[in-house]
């Protein structure tokens, strides 16, 4: 069997679902929704369809995967999953092993189907008959939105402050590996949260995801200074640094008008 490509992966998907009149829609969502795409990523496929349908579904397209391909591994999400869909990834034996099928598929009466191009980009749509992302598509409520961060903002004021004494108490006890796992979780998974608030307000809760691309280059770089720690030793000296800039951080959101921008207005012809 020849090597598979990205095209040829794509092409097969489509090809198995499009004539089906139990699904509605199918799209590439990733980093193709950011133009991020690149020689390493995977290929992020979803699709809607009818709700009885979801296991016909997998079914035709792994049969049209094993004409392109060699399925040398499958992972199931076990259900329920978080976000409330069936998701399954694949490895090829005939590709590098980089180019691997996320595949997602939800149920018509679901929601929360990622069809919100404020949060997960512009989709890169396949086919959509049931207007997920024309009629249907969901736009952010952005002052909703806004009272969600400032609340967001003081749990994690409070947070932070609770329990930086963990990260100090493992240090002073010589329990390196707690001290590590505390210090990453909760003093600097807090301050990148601030960061995200403060650069990319909408995805807050992405964690360290893009944040090479998100972040100015002088933030990140000072990040990755905190986030990588040599010797135990390196971790009170840091949780300082860390807290101060956390501490900054939060007194600089609380004082802008608003965390997250108005929507902008659409363009006229």
């Amino acid at each position: 069997m020849k090597p598979l490509t990205r095209p040829a992966l794509i092409a097969a998907v489509r090809g198995a679902l499009e004539p089906r009149p139990s699904v509605h829609c199918l799209w590439e969502g990733g980093s193709t929704c950011f133009a991020r795409a690149d020689q390493w990523s995977d290929v992020d496929l979803q699709c809607e369809v009818d709700d009885d349908q979801v296991a016909a579904t997998f079914a035709a397209v792994e049969e049209a995967l094993r004409a392109v391909a060699v399925i040398d591994l499958c992972f199931a999400v076990p259900e329920p999953a978080w976000h409330g869909h069936s998701q399954r990834f694949y490895r090829f034996a005939n590709a590098e092993p980089w180019l691997q099928l996320d595949f997602c598929v939800m149920k018509r009466s679901s929601a929360n189907k990622f069809n919100e191009p404020d949060v997960h980009g512009p989709a890169g749509v396949l086919f959509d008959r049931s207007g997920l992302f024309g009629k249907n598509v969901v736009r952010t409520d952005r002052e909703a939105f806004e009272s969600k961060l400032r609340a967001r903002l003081e749990a994690l004021r409070v947070r932070f402050a609770l329990f930086q004494v963990l990260v100090e108490k493992e240090t002073w006890r010589g329990n390196a590996i707690d001290a590590h796992y505390f210090y990453q979780s909760l003093t600097l998974g807090p301050l990148v949260e601030l960061l995200r608030i403060r650069h990319d307000p909408i995805r807050h809760n992405w964690g360290n995801r893009y944040l090479h691309r998100t972040l100015p280059r002088p933030e990140a770089e000072r990040l990755q200074r905190l986030m990588y720690v040599a010797t135990p030793a390196e971790i009170p000296a840091k949780r300082t640094e860390a807290a101060a800039w956390f501490d900054a951080l939060f007194a600089e959101l609380t004082a802008r008008p608003r965390l997250i921008p108005p929507a902008s207005p659409p363009v006229s012809d």
